[in-house]
C-alpha cells in the first residue's frame, strides 16, 4: 500500500512532495485525543469527587493507572504499528480514545472509572509510533521537523481543550455531558 507521497517499499516520502495539511491536522488531533482522558480528569476532578464519590486519593491514582498502562503497553505499541501500519493504528487510537472517554462519562463509580483510564493507556502507547511512522511515510525529509512539531502540539491543544472550554461546558451541561 502506497502512502500519500511515499513509496511502499521504503516507507519514505518522495522528494519534493509536501505533506497534505489534512495529515498534519489528523496527527495533531490523534495526539490530542491520545491524552485527552487524563487532561479531562484533571479539569473535571472536583466534579468527579462529588459526582462519583471518588476520593481525592483515588482521583490521583487515575494518573498512575493511565500513565502506568501506557508505559507498560508502549514497547508493544511500536511493534503493533509496525505490523498493522500507521493508518490502522491511528484509527484504533481514535476509536479506543472515544471508547475510553465514553466510559469515563458513563462510569457509575470508581471501578469503571479506573478501567476507562486504563483503557486510555492504549491510545497513549500507539500515539507516537503511529504518528511518527505516518510522518516518515508521507512527509519529505525537509518538512518532517515542522510536521512533527505541529503534531506534538496536539498534546498541549488537548490539555487546553480539557481546561477552560471543558470546565465551562461542565458548568452548563454537567460533567457527564461535557
Amino acid at each position: 500500500m502506497k502512502s500519500a507521497g511515499g513509496t511502499a517499499a521504503t516507507g519514505t516520502a518522495e522528494p519534493g512532495h509536501t505533506a497534505p495539511r489534512g495529515l498534519t491536522a489528523l496527527l495533531t488531533t490523534a495526539m490530542a485525543f491520545s491524552m485527552m482522558q487524563l487532561f479531562l480528569l484533571g479539569a473535571l476532578g472536583p466534579r468527579l469527587v462529588d459526582g462519583l464519590g471518588v476520593s481525592e486519593t483515588l482521583l490521583g491514582l487515575t494518573t498512575t493507572v493511565g500513565f502506568g498502562t501506557a508505559a507498560a503497553l508502549s514497547p508493544a505499541g511500536g511493534r503493533v504499528v509496525d505490523r498493522v501500519g500507521p493508518r490502522r493504528a491511528l484509527v484504533a487510537l481514535l476509536v479506543v480514545s472515544g471508547a475510553a472517554l465514553g466510559l469515563i462519562g458513563a462510569a457509575p463509580g470508581p471501578v469503571l472509572l479506573l478501567v476507562a483510564v486504563a483503557l486510555g493507556g492504549l491510545p497513549q502507547a500507539l500515539a507516537n509510533p503511529a504518528t511518527n511512522k505516518a510522518i516518515l511515510a508521507s512527509v519529505p525529509a525537509p518538512r518532517r521537523g515542522a510536521v512533527t512539531g505541529a503534531k506534538q502540539s496536539g498534546v498541549q491543544l488537548g490539555a487546553f481543550a480539557a481546561g477552560l472550554p471543558l470546565a465551562a461546558a461542565a458548568g452548563l451541561l454537567g460533567w457527564r455531558g461535557a
